[in-house]
């Protein structure tokens, strides 16, 4: 259980969509590193002390990703302690059958599908809001021009101001990840309506 503040950086992004009533206007995005593959996430795991080398916690991680898929295939939930539960669902077409008689799979049912809810217990708590009081807000940057060639700016030299004191400790390890084996880094997000909640 990591009990240190985990600091996150963050990328200012104009948001730009002429039908929406916050076009132009400013708001803070994750600085995305990029996706651990299965290597990557063995290769961290490892720095952090995990006994073995590479391949054999590669070879777990495959397996773990083969057998949760096929276990929630069968009815089950899945629990990773401190993480949380993998589990089941069929998503329904609205208003169900009038009848058992009535009932059909191609009329009544959307789909199955594969949920998570992050673990809530008070050691591990994985949830929405424990997860936002335990990350702050570090380094800020911007860009002014879309796309990779544009340089990152650090916030404070744009603006004068200083980026939000956030004081804590990454959870240990380095910040973000730092592995040689992530995918394409994406530093400011999709074009998706900015996220205000």
């Amino acid at each position: 259980m990591a009990t240190n503040t985990m600091v996150m950086s963050y990328v200012l992004r104009k948001f730009k969509n002429s039908r929406s009533s916050v076009n132009n206007r400013w708001f803070a995005y994750v600085n995305r590193q990029g996706t651990l593959s299965t290597r990557g996430l063995a290769q961290h795991m490892i720095e952090h002390g995990l006994v073995g080398n590479r391949s054999e916690v590669e070879s777990i991680l495959t397996k773990l990703s083969e057998c949760v898929p096929e276990l929630v295939a069968q009815g089950y939930g899945v629990k990773l302690d401190g993480i949380g539960i993998f589990y089941p669902v069929i998503a329904n077409e609205k208003g169900g059958a009038e009848s058992v008689e009535a009932f059909n799979v191609a009329q009544n049912v959307k789909g199955v599908r594969f949920k998570f809810r992050p673990d809530s217990t008070d050691l591990d708590d994985l949830t929405v809001k424990a997860f936002g009081k335990k990350v702050t807000l570090g380094n800020g940057y911007y860009k002014e021009e879309k796309g990779a060639k544009a340089p990152m700016i650090p916030l404070a030299a744009a603006n004068g101001s200083s980026a939000p004191s956030n004081g804590g400790t990454t959870g240990g390890g380095t910040t973000g990840g730092g592995s040689s084996n992530t995918g394409g880094g994406d530093n400011g997000g999709g074009d998706d309506e900015p996220d205000e909640n």
